[in-house]
C-alpha cells in the first residue's frame, strides 16, 4: 500500500535564522517571508499526497488495465441444467418426464472457469409414431485473464468439436455482447453468446426413432427432426442460464 509521504522542513519547523555581524543593522524580515515558506510547503504537500493518490489508483485499475475483460458478475453458480433453467426448451421439446441429466464437470483456474453438463430426453412424434431423441449440451466459460472476443469471432462458423464449418450462422440481437444460432447440420442447432469474458453455448441435437417394424425391431434412426423451430427456445434458455451464473 502507498503511504502518505512525510513531509521534511514542514510546518512546525523553525525557519533559518539570517546571519547578522556587528556592524550592520539588523535586517528587518518581511512579515510575508514565513507565510510565503508555508504556502509553499503546503502546496507541495498536497501536490505528494495527490501523486501518491494517483499512484495507488493506477495501482488498483492494474488487471483491468492489462486486459482482462468485464466479467458482468457471472461466477458459477451450480449446474446450468437444472430443470427451471432449461423449462424454456424442454417445454418446446414437449419432453417426457424421462430424461438423464449428467453431472456438471467442472474446471476452476486462475484464468478460466469452466462448466459442462448434458441432459438427455424423449419425446413422441404426433401423426408418424415413434420416438424423438433429445441431447442437450450446456458449456459456459468465464475467460477472467484475457479477453475472448477474437477467438469467438474467429470461430463463429465453426462446429468447434470437429473444427467443421457449419451449414448456417445468424446474428442474434439483443444477446450479450454477440450472439450466433449456427444450423450444424438438420439434426443439430447451436446458440453462442459472447457477454464480456463469459461465452455460453448451447448445443441441441435431435434423432427420430420411428416405430417399430412389424418384426417388433425398433426403426431406423436416419430421420431427424428439422431443430430450428426450436431456436426462439433456445433463446429463451440461454437467458436463463445467463442470469444463474450472476
Amino acid at each position: 500500500m502507498i503511504s502518505e509521504p512525510e513531509l521534511t522542513g514542514g510546518l512546525d519547523e523553525p525557519a533559518p535564522a539570517d546571519i547578522v555581524t556587528d556592524d550592520d543593522p539588523a535586517p528587518r524580515r518581511s512579515p510575508f517571508a514565513a507565510l510565503n515558506r508555508r504556502v509553499w510547503a503546503a502546496g507541495l504537500g498536497g501536490v505528494l499526497i495527490a501523486s501518491a493518490v494517483w499512484a495507488g489508483a493506477l495501482y488498483a485499475a492494474g488487471p483491468r488495465r492489462a486486459g482482462a475483460p468485464d466479467m458482468h458478475g457471472y461466477v458459477l453458480h451450480g449446474s446450468p441444467c437444472a430443470a427451471l433453467t432449461l423449462k424454456p426448451l424442454t417445454d418446446a421439446l414437449k419432453a417426457t418426464d424421462t430424461q438423464t441429466v449428467s453431472p456438471a464437470v467442472v474446471h476452476l483456474g486462475p484464468a478460466l472457469d469452466q462448466i459442462r453438463c448434458t441432459i438427455e430426453t424423449t419425446s413422441p412424434i404426433p401423426l408418424r409414431g415413434g420416438t424423438a431423441r433429445y441431447e442437450v449440451v450446456v458449456s459456459i466459460d468465464l475467460h477472467k485473464a484475457t479477453d475472448p472476443a477474437a477467438e469467438f469471432e474467429d470461430q463463429r462458423d465453426l462446429d468447434t468439436s470437429d473444427l467443421v464449418p457449419v451449414t448456417t450462422t445468424e446474428s442474434v440481437p439483443d444477446l450479450g455482447d454477440k450472439a450466433y444460432l449456427l444450423t450444424i447440420d438438420s439434426g443439430s442447432q447451436q446458440l453462442k453468446v459472447l457477454h464480456g469474458g463469459a461465452v455460453f453455448t448451447i448445443t441441441l441435437t435431435g434423432y427420430d426413432y420411428l416405430a417399430t417394424s412389424v418384426n417388433g425391431q425398433q426403426g431406423d434412426s436416419g430421420s431427424t427432426t428439422d431443430l430450428r423451430v426450436y431456436q426462439p427456445a433456445l433463446i429463451a434458455t440461454v437467458r436463463n442460464v445467463m442470469k444463474g451464473q450472476k
